[in-house]
């Protein structure tokens, strides 16, 4: 049993081996279709051999060895007009195995072949008559013609079926590769989406701390009272973030499965006066206005205006630090969300932080997402204004919430 599997991905060996069970029979066949005499035609012998021996590289060679058959079944027909065994059953053999293995265009030589072989072996029949054989010509022409013709179908059939099958396998792979290579995206723009909110996390807290520490010292010598706040804000804010990048990096981690975070973790537009107190806190003034009628967002469409006043109130701490004023303002128009960002700062160096960094780029793609866009440019007046827009689209329409 253990040499079948070894036969089958070796098909030349499979062929000499099944070549020489077929080919000993065979040639007992033939000496007694012959009349078991003591020295049959050397011509026979020898055309016998080179078509049984021919068909031990059927597949590896297919043509050379249908041409080799074809050489010996006509050295058989040339020394006499008998029906022997190895014509009629190895040709047809052959013939399939061409058609089967071989090149396109030698299925129509084989048939060709075929027809005139089956031809020749009538015209011999009718030139010299054996009284023994006993069959018209006629009918040898078309039996011998009809076993053909039946090889030569079934090998086209078979190469047919092999090709169908090569084009499932090959759907199949392509089909697999499509769905690995949506699987590896999905889970690079997830990876890029933590980043971003790593950087959002990372960047906003360590700005108030920051900026809660720089306070603080000169509280210690003012006001120790008040540095006692200013070092609870700093510690609430680490504890916070720290709590945030464990739970992203919980996600990046190589073992763990990559999920996208629930909803409900992620920060939303409620949470916004949240955020503007934190920034108050580190010491910048920030005033909130909100106009129109308010709208019901999905999750996503809020964290990315969340996180778009985030980052923005962080480059205002960040480039202008105490002192300083801030405006955050939602216009909830008829057709879209406009949300704008403003501070009176010395205005952002174009190197830096939101004009060219990670911050604008991770705001831009929030917003590109759902049909929206976000600039940011110094003002005219000093200072340094984001603009972003958010269309009311259904994808950006929270559903199902009353």
């Amino acid at each position: 049993m253990s040499s079948l599997p070894r036969l089958r991905t070796r098909p030349a060996a499979a062929d000499a081996a099944l070549a020489a069970l077929v080919g000993l029979p065979l040639m007992g066949w033939t000496w007694l279709v012959l009349g078991a005499g003591p020295a049959p035609e050397p011509l026979v012998v020898a055309g016998a051999l080179l078509a049984t021996a021919a068909m031990a590289f059927r597949r590896t060679t297919p043509l050379c060895s249908f041409a080799l058959v074809s050489a010996g079944c006509a050295a058989m027909l040339a020394a006499t007009d008998l029906l022997l065994p190895p014509p009629m059953l190895i040709f047809p053999w052959s013939l399939y195995s061409l058609c089967a293995n071989g090149p396109r265009a030698a299925s129509a030589a084989g048939a060709a072949t075929a027809v005139l072989g089956s031809a020749a072996v009538g015209a011999r029949f009718w030139l010299e008559p054996r009284q023994a054989a006993g069959l018209p010509p006629s009918f040898v022409f078309l039996f011998l013609l009809a076993v053909s013709m039946v090889a030569w179908s079934l090998g086209l059939w078979r190469r047919t079926q092999r090709a169908y099958l090569a084009s499932l396998e090959e759907r199949a792979r392509r089909a697999e590769a499509d769905r690995e290579e949506r699987a590896l995206r999905a889970v690079t723009e997830e990876r890029a989406r933590i980043a971003r909110e790593i950087h959002d996390v990372v960047s906003h807290s360590l700005s108030v701390v920051i900026s809660q520490a720089q306070g603080g010292t000169y509280a210690v010598r003012a006001d120790p009272g008040r540095a006692a706040g200013i070092l609870t804000t700093i510690a609430d804010t680490g504890r916070h973030a720290l709590a945030d990048m464990r739970g992203l990096l919980g996600v990046l981690r190589a073992d763990a499965p990559l999920e996208l975070e629930p909803a409900d973790a992620q920060p939303t537009l409620a949470e916004l006066p949240q955020l503007l107190q934190g920034a108050r806190a580190a010491g910048l003034e920030v005033t909130f206005l909100c106009e129109g009628a308010e709208r019901r967002l999905s999750p996503a469409a809020e964290l990315a205006v969340y996180r778009l006043v985030q980052e923005s109130l962080t480059n205002t701490l960040k480039h202008a630090g105490h002192g300083h004023e801030a405006m955050v303002r939602l216009d909830w128009e008829a057709a879209e969300l406009m949300v704008r960002v403003e501070d009176d700062g010395p205005g952002l160096p174009r190197e830096h932080g939101t004009v060219g960094g990670h911050g604008l780029v991770g705001m831009r793609e929030r917003f590109v997402a759902f049909g929206g866009a976000v600039s940011a440019a110094p003002s005219a007046s000093g200072g340094f204004h984001v603009v972003a827009r958010l269309p009311y689209l259904p994808m950006n329409t929270a559903k199902g919430r009353e």
